[in-house]
């Protein structure tokens, strides 16, 4: 009776062990398949897709997928990414929750510029649903001694970096996605402060740069429709925005929506500590021109001086008519959410 009772494991442990190893077989060759229709449907899109070697790994908990040399350009766009390695890891048992991993220098070039990025670490996760349309359900990027640099001839090296985005956890909806954004000491090349500070005002460290936002979008937010494309933004719900370099310190919120011919409308409200050294800024980096500047300074002043601190401005923004304006003064085009 032992004697059977062994042979009765033993069959079950190799029937288990054949069944894992033809799972994960078929998930891997899956895996292989579906990278190779991707990069052949943006080929036929007329897309530059290519990459040295598709490597599928893992035996037997997981199934990672590693490419050289990949090369991906959208001519339409005129952006395009390359780089020596991009990899993608999942646990067997949960396909739908990928680890990606570029070591290296990549280089993402767009019509205006070419940007190198490499760090010590660069990585994202993200989880999608299982119902074949792939949606968005969370994601998030982190970066560690980072360092961006550009053809134009400037640097930035930031120690922390994270991104991250996820549905709401009380109504999940594919399209509604909260964003946050963590950028730490981030320090500027000479050429960079030379074009953003050129009269020397501020250090070359920006300490901290903080995004906590609602974005709705106009279509479900989905591997699909992002490879292809991108929902347009309706509406963004501001809980914090808030930067602090040197002595400025910037912090925002406030709900825009997009109007019909895609400009924000909608009010912020805005407190600028030392606002006036912000506004030389603005007019000494070409952000805004001299006469709209010295136009604005004197209405601003009378704001701040209203909230009893000189140095410190608190003060609704607003967005209409695609026209921007502080208080009752118009700084210029608001900005885009299309």
């Amino acid at each position: 009776s032992i004697g059977m009772s062994f042979r009765a494991i033993f069959v079950v442990v190799i029937v288990a062990v054949v069944g894992w190893s033809a799972y994960w077989w078929v998930n891997a060759g899956m895996r292989r398949d579906a990278v190779e229709t991707w990069f052949a449907e943006r080929q036929a899109d007329g897309w530059v897709a290519e990459y040295g070697d598709l490597r599928v790994t893992g035996y037997p908990n997981r199934v990672d997928t590693i490419l050289t040399d990949v090369a991906l350009a959208d001519p339409d766009s005129g952006w395009s990414w390359q780089g020596p390695r991009f990899e993608m890891l999942t646990l067997s048992y949960q396909p739908f929750e990928i680890i990606a991993v570029w070591p290296g220098q990549h280089m993402i070039a767009s019509p205006y510029q070419r940007v190198s990025v490499e760090g010590e670490v660069l990585r994202a996760s993200l989880a999608v649903s299982a119902n074949g349309q792939f949606e968005l359900d969370r994601a998030r990027i982190e970066g560690r001694d980072v360092t961006i640099g550009s053809t134009a001839g400037w640097t930035v090296e930031v120690p922390e970096l994270a991104v991250a985005t996820q549905q709401p956890e009380d109504t999940p909806d594919p399209t509604r996605h909260r964003f946050g954004l963590t950028l730490t000491d981030a320090t500027l090349s000479g050429d960079l402060r030379r074009q953003l500070d050129p009269r020397n005002l501020l250090p070359a460290t920006i300490e901290t740069v903080h995004v906590d936002a609602l974005a709705t979008f106009e279509a479900p937010v989905s591997l699909r429709t992002l490879e292809r494309d991108p929902p347009p933004l309706a509406a963004l719900d501001i809980a914090d925005i808030s930067a602090v370099w040197g002595q400025l310190d910037l912090r925002a919120q406030g709900d825009v929506v997009a109007d019909a011919r895609g400009f924000a409308e909608g009010r912020m409200n805005v407190r600028a500590r030392n606002w006036e050294d912000m506004l030389a800024l603005a007019v000494a980096n070409g952000a805004l021109d001299q006469s709209t500047a010295q136009a604005a300074q004197f209405g601003l002043r009378l704001l701040a001086a209203a909230g009893g601190d000189s140095n410190t401005l608190d003060a609704p923004l607003t967005f209409s008519d695609g026209v921007t304006r502080i208080g009752p003064l118009p700084l210029g085009e608001a900005p885009r959410l299309r």
